[in-house]
């Protein structure tokens, strides 16, 4: 049985490397425990691993926005992938919550997300950074 969940974030404008450095100031990378970055590179949705400085990955990002083509772009906490970041159409940020994804530990069969896990993770800095955030939604289907 599959699983995917989501958190969508609705903000105002923003630039998606100003969201990423919220992230960062509190901890999080763009960098694996290789070095490496993952971002989308083609208007598939194809996804690339990159040996790239930090300065030459915001170029890459910052002119797939300016272009208006889908950004993506992983993020790792420890060297450990903890999400995808996506920015698509209408000021919305995806925030993929199915990759190691975070449970509660209710000691029965079928595992639920953690959503307050997310929330603090992915919603409150930007709200303590202050983006305008108009809304998220949670979601997952199995």
């Amino acid at each position: 049985m599959s699983l995917d969940a989501n958190l969508n974030i609705h903000l105002g404008e923003y630039q998606i490397m100003d969201i990423v450095g919220v992230y960062l100031k509190r901890g999080l990378s763009v960098f694996d425990s290789n070095g490496r970055a993952y971002i989308i590179t083609s208007d598939d949705y194809d996804w690339e691993y990159l040996s790239v400085t930090f300065d030459e990955l915001s170029d890459i990002i910052t002119e797939r926005e300016r272009s208006g083509l889908t950004v993506g772009i992983m993020l790792y906490e420890n060297g450990e992938p903890v999400t995808d970041l996506l920015k698509t159409t209408h000021n919305k940020l995806s925030v993929a919550c199915d990759l190691n994804r975070r449970t509660l530990d209710m000691n029965v069969r079928r595992r639920y997300t953690d959503v307050s896990w997310y929330i603090e993770k992915f919603v409150a800095p930007l709200e303590s950074d202050r983006a305008v955030i108009e809304w998220f939604e949670f979601w997952e289907s199995r």
